[in-house]
This record gives structure tokens, C-alpha cells and sequence, in this order.
């Protein structure tokens, strides 16, 4: 009895420990942000104002057509990568294909 006792009362105690963690929110201003968990570290020392600045100078510069240009053979460049670097795996293993083709293509779609 005395052991169900104490479980109960250590299991209570670490639920209270992390209820407060698993309800926890951020506010409005860096929800955006957190979407990008990559780079929410280099943000996390500017204030509120700050980040708010560099949101809509960052909205202005992506609507510039030569960063939007630029942008497009950025990502037409990865897609390019990605394609050599699946022909040379097969080529330096050809026994890789059924490997490579459980795991999708970015975007959703899967390897032909």
C-alpha cells in the first residue's frame, strides 16, 4: 500500500512539473517565426519592434522581382542537386533503387 501511495504522489508531482510546459504558448509575435526552428535562434535576441522591421523589410525585398529571379534558381538549383545526386548513387550502386524509391521527392511526390 505504502509503494501505490508513493508512486501516486511522484506520478502527481511530475505531472505538475511539465503541465506547465505542455501548455505553454508563444505570443503572436513569434509564432511566425517559430516556424522556422532553424533560424529562430538568430532572432531570439531581438526585441519585439525589431523582428517586427525586419518582417516587412523581408516581405518587401521577397517581393522584388529580382529576388523572386533569383529565388526561383535557387530552388531550381537544389531540384538539379537532388536529381545528380540520386543518378550517382544509383550509378555508384545500382542495387540502392528499391532504397531510394520508399523515400518521396520534396514536395510530396515520389521518384519515377
Amino acid at each position: 500500500m505504502k509503494t501505490k501511495l508513493c508512486l501516486t504522489i511522484f506520478a502527481a508531482v511530475a505531472a505538475m512539473q511539465l503541465a506547465p510546459v505542455s501548455f505553454a504558448q508563444a505570443n503572436d509575435d513569434q509564432a511566425g517565426w517559430q516556424r522556422h526552428g532553424r533560424r529562430a535562434h538568430l532572432l531570439a535576441n531581438l526585441s519585439a519592434d525589431e523582428r517586427s522591421k525586419l518582417r516587412a523589410a523581408n516581405q518587401k525585398a521577397m517581393a522584388d522581382p529580382a529576388v523572386q529571379a533569383a529565388k526561383e534558381r535557387a530552388r531550381q538549383a537544389r531540384k538539379d542537386f537532388r536529381s545528380l545526386k540520386r543518378a550517382a548513387l544509383l550509378r555508384a550502386d545500382p542495387s540502392l533503387q528499391p532504397i531510394l524509391d520508399k523515400i518521396p521527392e520534396r514536395g510530396g511526390k515520389r521518384n519515377t
